[in-house]
């Protein structure tokens, strides 16, 4: 029944998301970045860390971006007074890939920054996600990518497994691939 009311969730955000989106009130950059907001919001609601990830049930979701600064701010925005599974969310612009570590959902948005922060958090409990070409393939967990005018994601799930999150197995069945 939760889980239920899990999915139930995410597709009124989705909705909610939809209808911002049709009344053409934003940009097409601003409409993009709100997409990819709503993706890394779900992401962090079908994602399960380990237990010690979460020393107690006040601990915040921390979600560290590093790069595009617009999409952080937009991921602020779009998640003030929302939760993950009962986590307060957290955004950290960081600074670096050592600034990671402190983060259960890093945003790579800078490529020059990737193979830093890939190595950096590898075998951690820290779910990648990649606003960049390539990102999967480099052994990120998820890619957010352009599919013509749509924004969607792929999944590399050795990356998650090693690190011990648990991917929600909704998240195979819309990724538009899937990297084992």
């Amino acid at each position: 029944m939760h889980a239920c009311l899990r999915v139930l969730s995410c597709w009124c955000w989705l909705l909610a998301l939809g209808a911002v989106l049709l009344t053409g009130t934003v940009s097409r950059a601003q409409s993009e970045n709100m997409v990819k907001c709503a993706f890394v919001y779900n992401f962090a609601k079908l994602i399960e860390w380990p237990e010690a990830s979460f020393p107690s049930g006040s601990t915040k979701l921390a979600v560290g971006f590093v790069g595009n600064t617009p999409l952080a701010d937009a991921f602020t925005q779009a998640t003030t007074g929302k939760n993950a599974n009962g986590h307060e969310f957290e955004i950290h612009k960081l600074g670096g890939a050592g600034e990671a570590v402190s983060c259960h959902i890093v945003v790579v948005c800078d490529a020059g920054q990737t193979d830093a922060v890939l190595a950096t958090v590898k075998g951690r409990p820290v779910l990648t996600v990649g606003d960049i070409d390539g990102f999967t393939a480099a052994g990120g967990m998820i890619g957010l990518m352009k599919d013509g005018a749509k924004v969607t994601f792929e999944l590399n799930v050795a990356p998650s497994a090693e690190a011990g999150i648990k991917l929600d197995p909704k998240l195979r069945k819309i990724a538009k691939a899937v990297k084992s």
